[in-house]
């Protein structure tokens, strides 16, 4: 453990503390989950940094239109600007916060699949569910356990597979393993 690591664990046991008591809080019921009408699948991973899931957030979109789903993508849009208002038809992405992600998703698959871009997914679910999605792919979305999921596919860096142990901030795990 570095010097920083050191200076930082205090952090990071108040982190785990938090961290723990909210998972047992939605594992018990006591904070609640709320459903959209379809299936929502989750992509996320147990570390902060790259471990594939835009890249895989846009597969599975892929299927879902090679299958005829009506699909839609429910981002926080981390780091994102607002957009500027763009004539989509059905207003898909007219005037929402935008990321490099999304930017990146929404050129790769046109407009076959609809965006939800916000802190609030299950406010911007809705809206998608509004203009007939019914399935939700939720974007780096294992630890938003507000929204509940049908299938959580957790992705994981195999070169660093816990990054290094520790939680934040000492380390690069999001949770307990």
């Amino acid at each position: 453990m570095t010097l920083r690591n050191t200076l930082l664990w205090p952090l990071t046991l108040s982190y785990e503390t938090v961290t723990r008591i909210r998972s047992a809080a939605y594992n018990k019921g006591v904070l609640g989950k709320r459903r959209l009408d379809g299936v929502v699948i989750s992509v996320g991973n147990l570390t902060v940094g790259g471990t594939g899931k835009t890249p895989m957030v846009l597969w599975i979109a892929q299927r879902l239109l090679a299958e005829g789903k009506k699909a839609g993508i429910l981002t926080r849009g981390y780091r994102g600007k607002p957009a500027a208002k763009e004539a989509a038809g059905d207003g898909s992405k007219g005037g929402q916060s935008t990321s490099d992600e999304v930017q990146l998703l929404a050129a790769r698959l046109g407009d076959g699949v609809a965006f939800g871009v916000g802190a609030n997914r299950f406010a911007k679910g809705k809206e998608l569910s509004a203009r007939g999605v019914n399935w939700f792919v939720l974007d780096d979305g294992f630890q938003h356990r507000r929204l509940a999921r049908d299938v959580d596919i957790v992705l994981i860096d195999a070169t660093n597979p816990f990054g290094g142990g520790h939680l934040l901030p000492s380390g690069r795990l999001r949770e307990p393993r």
